[in-house]
């Protein structure tokens, strides 16, 4: 039997998730959810999918609803995961979870009292390259994450740290073992939006872990890369073209270097497979809740920095 779903959010990434969910095996969308009547009717006429602008009358309508797939702004995810939460329907929420840690807690409680699923949309833990970097990471002491790209006028109700950072902050969080003591330093500058548009941060925690970050969304260029240090190792990974360089000091001082190609797949897609699947067999997904909820919680820290 195919998983129910309900979509809520068409803009940009619900589009997206739209696309994958509806080319998935054992997967049914069943409804479809936005504010905007006039791009959820031209979705429904489209994909001739049952269309709703309010996610309540949505699920009074398809009480059969299993799943849910949240791509809604930010600022509306608590409201929304919440509601499903009650009602007993598992929930996958984009990326960054909500927008603050309050709202994250009060979440992962929900969910872990209701005995529910809560996957997070972190989808470069997906990302081959960083697997495959992972096969070499064994004692890291020191990240630098940069993450750019032009300007595309999504977004904006968040700044670049939960918007762009966070993917990086989640990846750092995973390769220190899950610590979040840290003490933050950030930089950030207003180019176009009133919020944050390029963030640098520097965190050193409390085991000696250093992480340093670079975010820009109005950039001339697109970047994604990941450089771990370790005592006699470093590790670089290109995110974006899939390629892992890793250079390792051999006893006799010497450098050996090691390159991977992994290539590239659709995390989105892989994501949205791993949630299908959680649901099915009650898995664990890669990215749980309180995962969403440490990467918010350190994204907090480091705006409450910069604008100290």
């Amino acid at each position: 039997m195919p998983i129910n779903l309900c979509l809520v959010g068409l803009g940009y990434m619900g589009k997206i998730h739209l696309e994958k969910l509806l080319h998935m095996e054992d997967v049914k969308v069943s409804v479809v959810v936005d504010i905007n009547k006039k791009i959820g009717n031209e979705i429904s006429n489209t994909y001739k999918l049952p269309f709703f602008s309010d996610y309540k009358e949505a699920f009074k309508a398809f009480g059969d609803i299993q799943g849910v797939v949240i791509s809604s702004p930010t600022d509306t995810h608590h409201e929304i995961a919440t509601y499903f939460i009650e009602k007993g329907v598992h929930v996958f929420i984009e990326k960054p979870m909500v927008k603050d840690t309050k709202e994250a807690d009060s979440i992962v409680k929900l969910a872990k009292k209701k005995d529910i699923i809560v996957q997070v949309g972190h989808l470069e833990r997906f990302n081959p390259a960083f697997k495959k970097a992972l096969e070499y990471i064994k004692n890291p002491v020191m990240i630098e994450a940069r993450r750019t790209g032009p300007y595309t006028g999504r977004s904006t109700d968040i700044d670049v740290i939960f918007d762009l950072m966070i993917h990086d902050i989640d990846l750092m969080i995973h390769l220190n073992n899950e610590k979040l003591d840290c003490n933050a330093r950030a930089y950030g500058m207003r180019l176009i939006n009133d919020s944050f548009d390029a963030a640098t941060a520097i965190l050193e925690f409390e085991n000696g872990f250093k992480g340093i970050l670079y975010a820009n969304r109005v950039s001339t260029r697109k970047e994604r890369s990941l450089t771990v240090f370790e005592n006699d190792r470093i590790v670089y990974t290109d995110l974006l073209n899939g390629t892992v360089t890793v250079m390792t000091k051999k006893q006799d001082k010497n450098l050996e270097f090691i390159e991977h190609n992994t290539g590239k797949i659709d995390s989105v897609k892989e994501e949205l497979k791993e949630f299908v699947d959680v649901i099915s067999n009650n898995k664990l997904p890669t990215i749980q809740g309180i995962d969403g909820l440490k990467a918010v919680k350190l994204a907090e820290l480091i705006r409450s920095s910069i604008e100290v």
